[in-house]
């Protein structure tokens, strides 16, 4: 199949960010975008995660020109409170490398202190241990490349990401990226035209007329109006690893901006589900996620507002729009069907725990132009190579949320006991592991090598070729590798490991000092929008 025309069904932020991927890498391409007229869709605040400065490398965008338009803010971590034990602990998630040098070597090495000594390293602590952009992002602020010493390994542009007004983020693709060197058409889709084997001629709008294309790249959202509803993927709904089925959501006003504008989403756990805060320039996003099979929406929404009253004040809370969403989480079976493709929610949807959502957007559309770039016609092993990819990353991202639930520690009602034995990994070494003490004695008495006594869990959590964050979300969990037991037992079969650790520790808490002193210094993320981003806006 030779690709020379495309056509987009559906506006919004999908539906822009593939029509302005398109006609970076297309400009001699025919692109056509067909979208609803009068759309009225107001943002509540989307999430990205760092992923998305390929994009934007991609497209050649600078933070200034798209920033202030869309009020975006930066974010370099994802906060976790109430997850654990629901007693108002908080850990985080944070971008950037993982710092592997000197004495953190290894992850074994953290345990071994909170071992030691417990009070100094609270699981919290191993997202600062092993990554000091926790310490910017828990103080809320931000430098350039490089400008901490004590801190060398901030890399501004890999280590942010952004949040932003989504559909903002879309309507600028389309003012000042596409403008008219795209076609526009107004409608809806209506039916289809097929050809003989069975992929689409042309689209029929509501007005009668027919948009024809090489190839059609749904974006109509959980509709999915074109790859489910007329080519027939068929809709996988991952309720058996995701109860969240509902969200409220509401816009609501800073009371105070400079203080509350967060570097970090923060998602706080509920009786039933969890409540997203993602701070723009001008307001914040926010959203209480949960599952009606547990809790009535009447009740959702009167916890929802006594939330938001008491982090912010009755005045805001009253004055909020609040909004009720159905979440449809899942995935076509195939994302590319024919000469169809499904891109954002028209293939599939994971609840925001983890701000998926565009994530899926324009790493679907960079793979798919990969896909099309790599010679100048389109076969089956293309098509296949695509499908499985795409499948491969939602399954895995589908896991790593589900994750965040079955590692916490709340059995405090039917949701949270419900949530916590999820059992879509099955019973495997790590949890024998984890419950039978003798299969570590075992294995300490048997191996020579200290660093081979934790290969059973270093390949299951403990590993980056895993997905990597889930290092951190066990960790926060305080979902531990070893115990003192095992650490007593290694340090009496190697003396000398406990007197490196005590080294380790002081050092540490030197290192510490240092660095949350140089990040004291720098400014807040307020200040640095207001004098980087905002200058001319405020």
């Amino acid at each position: 199949m030779r690709i020379d025309s495309f056509c987009v069904v559906g506006g919004g932020s999908s539906g822009w960010m593939t029509a302005a991927a398109l006609l970076r890498a297309f400009p001699e391409k025919k692109i056509t975008l067909v979208e609803p007229p009068n759309r009225n869709i107001i943002g509540v605040g989307e999430s990205t995660l760092g992923h998305i400065n390929r994009f934007f490398r991609f497209l050649g965008l600078k933070d200034r020109d798209w920033m202030p338009y869309c009020s975006a803010t930066y974010k370099s971590s994802i906060a976790f409170k109430n997850f654990r034990d629901g007693n108002g602990e908080r850990f985080q998630y944070p971008f950037g490398r993982i710092d592997h040098s000197n004495y953190r070597s290894d992850y074994m090495t953290f345990f071994e202190l909170r071992s030691m000594y417990p009070k100094d390293y609270p699981p919290e602590e191993f997202a600062r241990f092993f990554n000091p952009n926790t310490i910017m992002a828990e103080e809320g602020k931000i430098t350039s490349d490089y400008v901490c010493n004590e801190h060398p390994s901030w890399r501004f542009s890999e280590d942010t990401a952004y949040h932003m007004d989504s559909e903002k983020f879309g309507e600028y693709l389309d003012k000042y990226y596409c403008g008219d060197k795209i076609s526009r058409r107004y409608g809806k889709v209506e039916s289809a035209v097929k050809n003989l084997d069975g992929s689409l001629k042309a689209v029929v709008l509501d007005d009668g007329t027919n948009v024809e294309a090489d190839l059609f790249i749904d974006c109509t959202g959980f509709k999915s109006v074109i790859l489910e509803n007329i080519m027939g993927s068929e809709y996988i709904p991952f309720n058996d690893v995701l109860f969240n089925d509902t969200a409220f959501a509401a816009r609501v006003d800073y009371t105070d901006r400079e203080n509350q504008m967060d570097l970090y989403t923060d998602c706080v756990a509920m009786s039933n589900g969890w409540v997203w805060n993602i701070p723009l320039w001008d307001r914040v996003g926010t959203g209480y996620v949960f599952s009606k099979k547990y809790i009535d929406p009447d009740i959702a929404y009167e916890e929802f507002w006594q939330y938001i009253a008491k982090r912010y004040s009755l005045k805001v809370a009253d004055s909020a729009d609040y909004r009720l969403i159905n979440i449809r989480h899942g995935k076509r079976d195939k994302a590319w069907v024919k000469n169809v493709v499904g891109i954002g929610l028209a293939y599939g949807f994971l609840e925001p725990l983890e701000s998926t959502g565009l994530m899926t957007t324009h790493e679907n559309i960079l793979y798919l132009i990969d896909t099309i770039k790599r010679r100048n016609k389109v076969t089956r092993i293309d098509v296949d190579s695509y499908n499985y990819t795409v499948d491969h990353a939602i399954e895995a991202m589908k896991n790593f949320i589900a994750m965040h639930y079955v590692l916490s520690g709340r059995d405090d009602n039917k949701y949270w006991q419900d949530c916590t034995n999820v059992n879509f990994a099955g019973k495997n070494d790590l949890h024998q592991i984890q419950e039978d003490p003798l299969t570590w004695h075992s294995m300490l008495q048997s191996r020579l090598e200290y660093y081979q006594l934790f290969d059973g869990l270093r390949k299951n959590f403990w590993s980056e070729d895993k997905f990597p964050g889930l290092i951190y979300i066990a960790a926060g969990q305080d979902f531990s590798p070893i115990n003192e037991f095992n650490v007593r037992e290694a340090h009496h079969l190697y003396p000398v490991r406990k007197s490196t650790i005590n080294d380790y520790h002081k050092q540490w808490q030197e290192d510490r000092k240092a660095i949350y002193s140089a990040v004291e210094k720098l400014p807040t993320h307020y200040e640095y929008l207001r004098d980087y981003i905002y200058v001319e806006k405020d």
